[in-house]
């Protein structure tokens, strides 16, 4: 028998390339048989979730259950299903936005780092990651655990969901959360492979396409030409270690191998629940797995009992002289008999104490799951209409879920890690990596070399994408509490409704405000000046201008860019005073004055005045 830990299969990594794939195939072999608890545990949530019938979690096992098929073990009333799809809904509603701010940095590194938020917001819309993280959650609800993988293809960066199941740790090393290798296997088309590693056709034709026995038959494998790839990881011991190691394996030899320098693996994981120890969670579908059984049990026990006394009877004597045939459910049919009559009997009911367990037990599910019905029905509590009391609702119902958000949001910060450091890894290659980001108006391409940063430069945060409301009555109270107390204009808050279907009319109002921040877009970020115009708000602009000089003087913004801005406002007030004095009319004509004496007639009228006797 192989033993796992002998040091020939625990250290795979320091085997020569010759040799490698035997002993890591060797060792995860016997990783996957001591596992079979895992690969369990996944297969019974798998179909507690999904209404399925399977005999293992494999691709040649696994079929849907028809209805007419294992009738007693069909889920009738599925809890779980109900419960995950909700948690779901409500916690991958939010998408969080990871963002980059600085502590003391000038005006350059706070514009990198907006640029390097958009180049993270670009690159997330490019691999679709955000739907992956959805159902890498749902994965961690029904599974315990879910995964995203992030790699680099060539020049390009791209990520994948990950079924869980293809994960394999050592429980040993993961008793603290924290393995130092993984392993991950995952059929591959032979064709694929070959296109892959153009060197290795022979190799690939010859090997066997299963090596596991937990994996069932080689005539699936042998007819769709699939084959099981094993890729490993070991991390270093240290920064200056020299053990890590990354290869690809197939049975026959060893397609790929490298050394690994990363102090992580090239995953994202998404845990429902933490255990006290090992790498793997638990998920909601675990803890409701007994109150699913008890519901499925009670179904069971009342559907019999209906099938026993719900249908009607009718009970003859026996030494009465009745044709059966006479009883039918013919209308105004005749029954003749001889004796005692037939009369319909009743065998009894079904206790309610049935029903009332069976309420206790769907209720209790969700008070575990921490779901209101409500919720779950996608309807809101009788009596809360206003905004207000809708965000009170829900901040009470998501308290429940703050552990779970938290990590949720987690997942993006190493995600972003994973880009930046893989981003970082083609430009050491003589690559520029660029993706393109979604602006209001225009695409806009963002390189790496105009955003990059040293770590210590920047403190990476997570946000959601909007801190109001989704729902348009809560948007519609937080922006009219904000406008009461005058935190914002008219003119911000219909910018901030963004209601899809007033978006023609948000467009037009919204034209005014949109058009002086991109007048003062273009002047920090490119040195573009933007000429004033009368059709402009002008007013409006001049405060803008004000706001954006104030702000990016005291960021150390560059004189000339703050020249542009002053400019601005200066021409914008020349405007407005022109406009102001063009629309004032003109002051009414007075009439003339009547001509004022001069010096001589002033002279003049002196002399003719008589002499004042002089008083004796």
């Amino acid at each position: 028998m192989i033993d796992a830990y002998s040091p020939l299969n625990h250290q795979w990594w320091l085997q020569d390339e010759s040799e490698l794939y035997k002993t890591v195939y060797s060792y995860v072999k016997v990783l996957d048989q001591s596992q079979v608890y895992r690969q369990d545990d996944n297969f019974r949530h798998m179909r507690l979730y999904g209404n399925v019938e399977s005999f293992s979690l494999r691709n040649f096992n696994f079929f849907r259950a028809e209805q007419s098929y294992s009738t007693q073990n069909r889920v009738t009333l599925n809890v779980i299903q109900s419960m995950v799809d909700t948690v779901v809904s409500k916690i991958t509603k939010n998408k969080p936005r990871p963002t980059f701010l600085t502590e003391g940095g000038d005006w350059s590194l706070q514009r990198k780092a907006k640029k390097l938020t958009q180049f993270v917001d670009g690159q997330f819309v490019a691999t679709d990651f955000y739907q992956l993280a959805a159902l890498a959650f749902q994965d961690s609800c029904i599974f315990g655990s879910g995964a995203v993988k992030i790699f680099k293809d060539g020049l390009d960066l791209k990520a994948e969901r990950v079924f869980i199941d293809e994960i394999i740790v050592d429980d040993a090393e993961s008793l603290y959360g924290q393995p130092r290798q993984m392993h991950q296997r995952k059929w591959i088309h032979k064709d694929i492979l070959k296109e892959m590693f153009p060197d290795k056709v022979v190799q690939i034709d010859m090997a066997g396409s299963n090596e596991f026995s937990t994996y069932g038959s080689n005539m699936y494998d042998r007819k769709t030409n699939m084959m099981l790839v094993l890729e490993s990881w070991h991390l270093p011991s240290g920064k200056t270690g020299k053990d890590g190691k990354h290869t690809i394996c197939i049975p026959s030899c060893c397609l790929f191998t490298e050394p690994y320098e990363k102090s992580y693996f090239p995953f994202v994981f998404w845990r429902w629940n933490l255990r006290p120890l090992g790498f793997f969670g638990q998920g909601l579908a675990e803890q409701l797995s007994g109150i699913q059984l008890e519901i499925n049990k009670i179904l069971r026990t009342i559907q019999v009992s209906m099938h026993l006394v719900s249908v009607p009877k009718i009970f003859v004597e026996a030494s009465s002289k009745i044709v059966s045939s006479h009883l039918n459910n013919k209308v105004g049919g005749i029954i003749k008999y001889v004796g005692q009559p037939p009369t319909p009997g009743q065998l009894g009911s079904i206790p309610p104490e049935l029903f009332a367990h069976l309420d206790r037990l769907y209720s209790r599910a969700f008070e575990i799951a921490g779901v209101s019905q409500l919720s779950a029905a996608a309807a809101k509590p009788a009596g809360l209409s206003s905004g207000k009391a809708l965000r009170e609702y829900n901040d009470l119902e998501s308290e429940r879920f703050m552990a779970v958000a938290q990590r949720y949001e987690k997942t993006f910060l190493d995600a972003t890690k994973i880009f930046i450091d893989l981003a970082k890894d083609i430009q050491a290659e003589g690559g520029d990596y660029s993706v393109k980001v979604k602006g209001n108006k225009f695409l806009e391409t963002i390189k790496w070399s105009q955003v990059a940063l040293d770590e210590d430069m920047y403190l990476m945060q997570c946000f959601p994408t909007s801190a109001l409301s989704n729902t348009p009555t809560g948007r519609l109270q937080d922006i009219q509490e904000l406008l009461q107390v005058g935190f914002i204009s008219k003119e911000d808050g219909m910018k901030l409704l963004d209601f899809p279907d007033l978006q023609r009319f948000y467009n037009f109002n919204n034209a005014g405000i949109e058009d002086i921040e991109r007048a003062i877009e273009l002047i920090i970020d490119d040195g573009n000046y933007q000429t004033p115009e009368p059709y402009q708000n002008l007013s409006l602009g001049i405060t803008k201008f004000q706001q954006a000089y104030l702000y990016y003087r005291a960021n150390n913004a560059p004189e000339e860019r703050l020249e542009l801005l002053r400019r601005w406002i200066e021409d914008a007030a020349a405007l407005l005073q022109k406009a102001q004095q063009a629309a004032q009319p003109p002051a009414p004509e007075m009439p003339p004055a009547p001509p004022q004496p001069g010096i001589s007639d002033a002279i003049e009228a002196q002399a003719t005045i008589p002499e004042a006797p002089i008083p004796q």
